[in-house]
């Protein structure tokens, strides 16, 4: 039996798994972390149009992440 998908088009079944992988990535031990990760897989599933609003969120809980740890070891963020 040939396959008379056309060159560059996926089948119905490639498309279905390609939106249910959830990609996998190695724990980091902080759980705020991991949440953003967790929060960046469902991009699959996603509209390019939907993703701006993931991104942004993801971007300020990093940050805000960043600036907590910072102030766990007193360290001067950004300062020489």
């Amino acid at each position: 039996m040939e396959d008379d998908t056309p060159v560059g088009e996926a089948t119905t079944a490639e498309t279905v798994a390609a939106e249910e992988h959830t990609p996998e990535y190695d724990p980091t031990g902080r759980p705020d972390v991991d949440a953003v990760l967790d929060r960046l897989g469902e991009l699959a599933g996603l509209a390019p149009s939907d993703h701006i609003d993931i991104y942004e969120d993801a971007h300020r809980r990093l940050h805000e992440t960043l600036l907590a740890a910072g102030e766990d070891h007193g360290d001067d963020a950004g300062q020489p």
